[in-house]
């Protein structure tokens, strides 16, 4: 079965009480019992708040947004923290759908990962 992004945040809340948590994050114990009992889904400013409080790197985060989107019931389903980025870049939006109507692969993908990378640094 699928992590719940509720099971994430309680995992990463540990033995930490939900007031503790809340406290920290600036936002009610009820408000995280009702994310991590799957009741709402929190907005890009509280996941901000999780991912800084939790201390998560990379992959982790990226996990947090996702699953978020995932669990949305919102059509539109698009990580918070790319969403206003890719709606700022046009050019973005333009190869995003050049490579849906062309029904690039996984391994395309991950070579233009590679390629940022390289350049990256």
């Amino acid at each position: 079965m699928k992590e719940k992004f509720g099971d994430l945040v309680k995992k990463y809340r540990g033995e930490r009480s939900l007031k503790v948590l809340g406290d920290e994050l600036g936002i009610s114990a009820a408000y995280i019992s009702d994310i991590e009992k799957g009741n709402r889904l929190p907005s890009k400013n509280i996941i901000d708040k999780f991912v800084k409080c939790f201390n998560l790197q990379s992959k982790e985060k990226d996990a947090f947004y996702d699953l978020v989107a995932q669990e949305s019931p919102n059509q539109y389903k698009v990580s918070n923290d790319i969403a206003e980025y890719i709606m700022e870049n046009e050019l973005l939006r333009e190869f995003i759908r050049k490579a849906q109507k062309q029904q690039v692969d996984k391994s395309y993908w991950k070579k233009i990962i590679k390629e940022l990378e390289i350049i990256g640094g």
